[in-house]
């Protein structure tokens, strides 16, 4: 081994070691009682509130106070206030570092915000930041009495934290460019007079005037302490709520999975991976080994630049996981596979190695772009679950370039530098090669048909009975029952017809769970007493321990209008970006044919979900956005090829070559969609109820794109681009 090859696996070793640090050290010194820097503990891997759980609380927002206090011409109504409240409270949180929260509006007159708040601890800080008003402003004392503002909260542009000239904490801010107009002439005009700083009706502070003030900036001191400031310019930055609220009550709450449903998650999400290990020792024997370390390496650089930066392990972010992990087989399938060609083509196996790597190099560069591109379009514009997704995922992938192209090639230089022969498995012509093209494209048309055939039935069944939104995006009715013996959330789910989110509520010794159920159809707000009467019903039949019904209440959906607005701008976006990096990689027509193959494997996904059954909820929308990444990483690989066969073998028609492609990376696409198929099938069967849309739409999703990469992308692309004989 030479000494360039001894350094490149150091440097190699340093980085995984490095960036999965925060992954691994930070459990490890738990376990072992080990005293290490507060910075460090608090670098952990958080699991969302659908894992973990955390704490709920309820505040009821004063809107009448707001309404009392608005001017005619605003034209603000009761639920406009509440909307509003909902939204500062949702910047707020997110300020705080909280990812993922619940934040829905319940209660009989909708003025009641429920949040929830995933492995929180400091809920004292939690409550006083989300439920301060912090309304601020600049008033002229006028003969021991305030003015009317001249300044407000709403016309800081940033705010800091600072120290007075004391040296005692405080807060910066700098005004924007109209506010800061009116400051100036506010202080240029009074001149001697005194300025309070009023916040919340209070006065922190009011000096007097020595001259204009015309830069826009200043300081906020009235005796903070440093988290005090600190919370104050969190506050500031959010921007201040239209109303006061009041604290109703709160306390723990289970994960939304329930413990059962996330220990089978777990344990069915690792028989997966091991069983895709397996397949990958088996088929590709040594290399399969170099295949599981780098697999090994991704997700520990994953996992710790999650630890890291603070994202939250959740449902969505598990199928940007499966997604990476999907994509890191992939492409080491790619690159096997490439090596074993050029081996059957006559080349040294250092040269077959070397050609292998560089010729798919590009390959990887195309599919981990296209899904960047996605990733950055939903983290850009979608909320919440979305922009989760969109965080592992684009983690992910950066972590999968590094270890599919540099770790597992470094693999194969120690074996080369050894003098022994890389183990590839079979190195005889793969499934379909060697026996002449498929005709694909002679099968395009009865393909299309088979698929607008799911398509319509899918359609016609959501037509008839309507397209079923989950408790995710309609709300319903929020009951909380307290059993007589412990009983799991499991087998509350499984006791209840139709739709239902099941939590523990309280602490265990409490034997309280919350059951959240569709609102009957008819049903008003706070009225719902037949969903009520149903669920005392169902678990009276189910046999479990006796209950009893603590309380009910309406509860509004934690994805509202703007959050599904979002979401949409997000998927738009996204497949947008995606079409325009294929037009300009590759052709416009492919850029065509890859739109449709992806918007083809959603709406079947969507159109099965409806013949199954299944509500549409965020466990689902977790799942298409799965599917939507997966689509599009199949067809930039088929593309690639053709694109590839194009330039050496320009003299027959792109849909001859087409063919050529898709029989020469059949193995390849089955090989990898069968591996995903695998993990995702464990989840499925071992999962629990509770994961069972997530996984059904994952499961239908591969199945779809597995489809439309043979005959629905790059025949719709031979043929948008003025037919399969062209050149």
């Amino acid at each position: 081994m030479n000494r360039n090859l001894r350094w490149k696996l150091a440097l190699i070793l340093s980085v995984v070691i490095g960036t999965s640090f925060f992954a691994w050290f930070p459990p490890l010194a738990d376990q072992l009682n080990l005293r290490i820097p507060t910075y460090l503990a608090e670098k952990t891997l958080r699991l969302g509130l659908d894992l973990r759980g955390g704490v709920q609380f309820v505040l009821r927002v004063n809107a009448d106070e707001a309404l009392t206090r608005a001017n005619a011409e605003e034209c603000v109504t009761h639920d406009d206030i509440v909307n509003q409240a909902k939204e500062a409270i949702d910047r707020r949180i997110n300020a705080l570092g909280v990812v993922e929260p619940v934040i829905a509006v319940q209660g009989d007159n909708r003025d009641e915000i429920l949040v929830q708040l995933p492995g929180f601890t400091d809920v004292d800080r939690a409550r006083a930041i989300v439920g301060a008003t912090a309304r601020l402003e600049w008033k002229l004392v006028e003969d021991d009495s305030l003015g009317t503002a001249a300044v407000t909260g709403s016309d800081i542009r940033r705010a800091r934290v600072t120290r007075d000239d004391f040296g005692r904490p405080a807060v910066g801010f700098t005004l924007t460019p109209d506010g800061t107009q009116r400051f100036a002439d506010v202080t240029s005009e009074n001149i001697g007079r005194q300025l309070a700083i009023v916040l919340d009706d209070e006065v922190q502070s009011a000096p007097f005037i020595q001259s204009a003030i015309t830069g826009g900036e200043g300081i906020i001191s009235g005796g903070f302490t440093q988290q005090e400031a600190l919370d104050l310019t969190l506050l500031l930055q959010a921007g201040a709520l239209p109303a006061s609220m009041n604290f109703l009550g709160g306390g723990y709450v289970g994960p939304t999975l329930g413990a059962r449903a996330v220990d089978a998650g777990v344990a069915a999400s690792l028989g997966g991976l091991l069983l895709v290990a397996a397949f990958m020792l088996v088929y590709y024997r040594g290399a399969g080994v170099n295949a599981i370390i780098a697999l090994v390496a991704n997700l520990g650089i994953l996992l710790g630049a999650m630890s890291y930066l603070g994202a939250a392990l959740t449902l969505p972010g598990i199928a940007g996981l499966i997604l990476t992990i999907g994509m890191g087989v992939d492409s080491n399938v790619l690159i096997f596979e490439r090596i074993k060609e050029e081996l059957r083509a006559g080349q040294t196996v250092r040269r077959a190695v070397t050609a292998g790597f560089d010729r798919v190099f590009l390959t990887l560069l195309d599919t981990h772009i296209t899904s960047l591109i996605a990733a950055a379009f939903l983290f850009q514009f979608g909320g919440g679950a979305i922009r989760g997704f969109a965080t592992i995922l684009s983690l992910g992938l950066l972590a999968n370039m590094f270890t599919s192209v540099v770790v597992s090639r470094a693999m194969f230089e120690v074996a080369l530098a050894r003098g022994s022969r890389p183990r590839l498995g079979s190195e005889r012509p793969g499934l379909m090669t060697g026996r002449g093209p498929i005709d694909v494209m002679r099968f395009r048309k009865l393909a299309l048909v088979l698929s607008a055939v799911v398509i319509a039935g899918g359609l016609t069944l959501t037509t008839l009975r309507g397209l079923p939104l989950g408790l995710d995006f309609t709300g319903g009715t929020a009951i909380v029952a307290q059993f007589a013996e412990p009983v799991s959330e499991e087998d509350v789910r499984r006791a209840i017809p139709g739709t239902a989110l099941v939590q523990r509520y309280g602490p265990a010794t409490d034997r309280s769970l919350q059951i959240r159920v569709p609102l009957t159809a008819g049903a008003t707000d706070g009225d719902d007493g037949a969903s009520v009467r149903k669920v005392e019903a169902a678990l009276v039949a189910a046999n479990l321990p006796d209950s009893q019904t603590l309380g009910s209440t309406t509860i509004g959906p934690t994805m509202g209008k703007n959050l599904q607005r979002k979401g949409a701008y997000a998927m738009a976006g996204a497949l947008t970006g995606i079409t325009a990096y294929v037009a300009m990689r590759f052709r416009p027509s492919f850029a065509a044919g890859a739109a449709i193959a992806t918007v083809h494997d959603i709406v079947v996904t969507v159109a099965m979900l409806s013949l199954a059954g299944y509500d549409l909820d965020l466990n689902v929308v977790a799942g298409l956005l799965a599917v939507a990444g997966y689509s599009v990483n199949d067809t930039i690989v088929i593309f690639d090829r053709v694109r590839e066969r194009l330039r050496t073998m320009g003299r027959n028609s792109i849909g001859a070559e087409i063919n050529s492609a898709v029989t020469d990376m059949m193995g390849r696409t089955i090989i990898t969609s069968g591996t995903t198929l695998l993990a995702v099938l464990a989840l499925y069967l071992f999962g629990g109820t509770a994961l069972a849309g997530f996984a059904f739409t994952v499961l239908v999703g591969i199945i779809a794109g597995t489809w439309s990469t043979i005959f629905v992308a790059a025949p719709m692309a031979a043929s948008v681009g003025g037919g399969a004989n062209r050149r």
